[in-house]
């Protein structure tokens, strides 16, 4: 409705159809009716009467001109000042969006570190012989890294209930995968339990399976919020869409725009 009252082409467009009704029913009750009666009667009473009548006319059609006029210099600030404040408006949510997007890819990039080190962990554990305790020490101090960035993220709550839900239920099953192969390493007190090690790794990349499409699915529908937006907050008409979802590469690409037999 803002967009529609904030278009150039037609200013005012209300205001112009109020007086042009004001002034077709002054014209009829000041000028046409008047005429109508006196042609039939034809006395001189009718036609003093049009004169005034008359005069009474073009003294309310200016009035109304200037109340229109008035009318319109104040409906059309107004209007562009609608429109500026739904600009404004639209650029805060489009800003408030990529914010959300950048954060969301953030943490997917969180979760692809700690599941990648997660699987150098159990690569490095087995190795033996000439470096293997280093190898372990390495891997691990990679792993711990992630998970400690990861930890930090806790704090950037977003989504429902469900999508926090996840982001705990990960961060959680990270940290206590990563306390489980701490046992691995040269030097620790507590033996290490493999097969504790491996229940925790499994439910930690569970975890990360579930958020990792939540924040997929997420990212989608702010996709699609940035790109209805856009168009508006930059001034210019949306880019011609060459297809839909996923880009499909470039040789499927050409195969869906190719002449047709017979075309």
């Amino acid at each position: 409705m803002v967009a529609a009252m904030g278009n150039g082409r037609w200013p005012g467009i209300a205001t112009t159809v109020a007086i042009l009704w004001v002034l077709s029913t002054v014209m009829w009750l000041g000028i046409a009716g008047p005429i109508w009666h006196a042609s039939e009667t034809a006395h001189a009473d009718a036609w003093i009467g049009f004169a005034g009548n008359a005069l009474g006319a073009a003294v309310a059609l200016l009035a109304a001109i200037v109340a229109g006029v008035a009318a319109y210099r104040t409906i059309v600030p107004m209007q562009r000042q609608l429109a500026e404040l739904a600009r404004q408006n639209n650029f805060a949510h489009y800003e408030r969006l990529r914010q959300r997007a950048a954060e969301l890819s953030d943490m997917k990039i969180l979760i692809e570190n700690v599941t990648a080190n997660l699987e150098v962990m159990e690569t490095a554990l087995s190795l033996s012989g000439l470096g293997a305790n280093e190898g372990k020490q390495a891997a691990f101090d990679r792993l711990e890294q992630s998970a400690g960035a990861l930890n930090v993220a806790r704090r950037l709550l977003w989504g429902d209930e469900n999508a926090q839900s996840l982001t705990v239920y990960f961060i959680d099953n990270t940290l206590r995968a990563v306390n489980e192969v701490r046992n691995a390493l040269l030097g620790t007190r507590r033996p290490f339990d493999r097969e504790g090690w491996t229940k925790a790794k499994g439910t930690a990349f569970q975890g990360a399976i579930a958020l990792y499409n939540r924040i997929r699915l997420e990212t989608d529908f702010i996709s699609s919020e940035i790109a209805a937006l856009e168009p508006a907050i930059l001034n210019r008409p949306p880019f011609p869409q060459l297809w839909k979802g996923p880009y499909p590469g470039a040789e499927k690409l050409a195969e869906m725009y190719a002449p047709r037999g017979g075309e």
